[in-house]
């Protein structure tokens, strides 16, 4: 009985230490655990939490937007917001130094930034480029690879969106002078290129690309230009799109970052850590998932997009910019009566048919470059062209070309010029009835002008003279309907000093054809000099 006693108080003995030992072992896990978690806490709280605003190009905007998500988780005491925004519009904002304005900008080219610092808005480039794309056409199956870009905006097959707002189509106008060392195109042939361009997209209503690419079918000949991270975004949605790239090569859009904050401001932490992120590995990864290549446009991996392709040189800012501001003045649509010698000397030969048919021929094309919107009418004029006394006559009112039969009555009376040759130049009295004619004709909508085509001084005694016709026209002008004159003198024996002083009586000018074939580029020359 008394070894069962002593048996029972050794065991109670050796459980109570063990007991007292786990207590004691939880309480210091515990205490420890506190102690780091406080010490973590202190070290993770923030005094103040460093915000900034992101305006990025729509594009690249939700890829920007998963970076800030991804960064949060990374780091502390930053905050990122990111908002889409059309450049066009951002730079709107920062210019008019509106109190939402970013404070970090991403748009789609360095010309933005050249805006910028043009309109005397300070800024400081983060990146030069986070990301890349390269531009391309986008198309049916059948899309076939032109050999250039200046030779894909002369198919009138490319549709643009504003180029003054999005990227691609503005880097497809810009193409053709990176291009100009291989392909030889002056920079003459470079902006008439974009005349019949511009009047043909002020002719529709633009629709979103998303929209137009989304009715690509296996029939379209249409082309549009896109970026690779477009083109590969919108091909998910609709199969039937290929893309073609120029043989000469293609622009890369980059995406730049620009900081608007000052040095003492609360953005600038965030900002800066953002762009690290963004240019580090974490950064990258997640541009390139989202289809965005490296600043230097190396291929997307596993063959996906265009490939490799030949990056043409970033063409200069400035040009840029002045080709940007001529489409702006361009999309206004055209209303133009022409005016067209008739007399007998343009029946002169010229070695590939006399001057009339060249004009003819010239006439013609430059009538389809027009878009149905435009405004022609024709007259033709000689010495009592319209009967006794009267040197001109109307062979098509000036109408819109897609107005019932205007655009084959146009058509039809140009070929019959060549029968009307005859007589001397009435020169005079035709400019001042055409000029007349086209002020009661004024629509506010138009550029609105008398293009004369001539090939010799007047040659009408009876006719009122050169000083008095200056007089009256500028008499004559309303500041209320503005019209201008074009004069086109044709070959050597045009005066191109007379037509010089009438053009410029209404705030017009006047150009040498030498050659017939040659009007054509006169004409959009003239109606780049808007």
């Amino acid at each position: 009985m008394g070894s069962g006693t002593h048996a029972r108080e050794r065991e109670k003995a050796s459980r109570f230490p063990l007991w007292i030992g786990l207590l004691v072992l939880v309480l210091i896990i515990g205490v420890v655990a506190a102690v780091l978690w406080r010490a973590r806490s202190e070290d993770s709280s923030c005094g103040s939490t460093s915000r900034t605003t992101v305006a990025a190009a729509p594009d690249i905007a939700p890829a920007l937007t998963r970076a800030a998500e991804a960064m949060a988780d990374e780091v502390d005491c930053v905050e990122v917001q990111v908002v889409a925004m059309v450049p066009a519009e951002a730079l709107n904002a920062l210019v008019a130094r509106d109190p939402s304005a970013p404070d970090l900008w991403v748009p789609d080219s360095p010309v933005w930034i050249k805006q910028l610092s043009d309109a005397g808005v300070r800024s400081t480039v983060l990146s030069e480029a986070i990301a890349s794309s390269p531009v391309a056409l986008a198309g049916g199956p059948s899309a076939a690879a032109p050999g250039s870009w200046f030779d894909a905006l002369s198919t009138g097959r490319v549709v643009v969106q504003d180029p003054t707002k999005d990227g691609p189509s503005a880097a497809a106008l810009a193409a053709p002078r990176a291009e100009s060392s291989a392909t030889g195109a002056s920079a003459d042939e470079l902006t008439a290129r974009m005349v019949p361009l511009a009047q043909q997209y002020g002719a529709r209503t633009a629709k979103p690309a998303d929209e137009v690419l989304a009715a690509i079918s296996t029939t379209s000949k249409q082309l549009v230009p896109v970026t690779e991270q477009h083109y590969l975004a919108a091909k998910r949605q609709n199969g039937a799109l290929s893309f073609v790239v120029p043989d000469s090569g293609t622009l890369l859009l980059q995406y730049p970052v620009v900081s608007m904050a000052q040095v003492d401001d609360d953005s600038t932490d965030a900002s800066g850590e953002f762009v690290s992120y963004l240019e580090g590995r974490a950064g990258q990864d997640l541009l390139s998932e989202a289809d965005f290549r490296k600043a230097d446009g190396t291929a997307l991996a596993a063959g996906v997009g265009f490939g490799d392709v030949t990056a043409l040189p970033q063409p200069n800012i400035a040009d840029v910019q002045s080709d940007l501001r001529r489409w702006t003045v361009l999309t206004v649509p055209t209303s133009m009566l022409a005016v067209v010698d008739a007399s007998g000397s343009m029946d002169f030969e010229t070695g590939d048919g006399t001057r009339m048919e060249l004009a003819v021929d010239a006439a013609r094309r430059a009538l389809s470059e027009f878009p149905g919107n435009a405004r022609v009418g024709l007259w033709s004029f000689s010495i009592d062209q319209g009967g006794p006394g009267v040197d001109y006559k109307q062979l098509a009112p000036l109408r819109a070309l897609g107005e019932g039969d205007q655009g084959a009555r146009l058509v039809g009376a140009i070929e019959g010029l060549v029968d009307r040759t005859t007589g001397g130049t009435g020169l005079y009295d035709t400019t001042l009835a055409a000029y007349r004619e086209a002020i009661k004709k004024y629509d506010e909508r138009y550029f609105n002008s008398v293009v004369i085509l001539s090939d010799g001084a007047n040659d009408d005694p009876g006719s009122i003279g050169l000083s008095s016709l200056v007089k009256t026209l500028r008499a004559e002008a309303d500041m209320a309907r503005p019209v201008r004159i074009i004069a086109i003198g044709i070959s050597e024996d045009a005066d191109m000093t007379e037509l010089t002083r009438i053009a410029e009586a209404t705030g017009g000018s006047a150009y040498p054809a030498r050659d017939p074939r040659d009007i054509l580029a006169v004409i959009s020359q003239a109606l780049l000099a808007r």
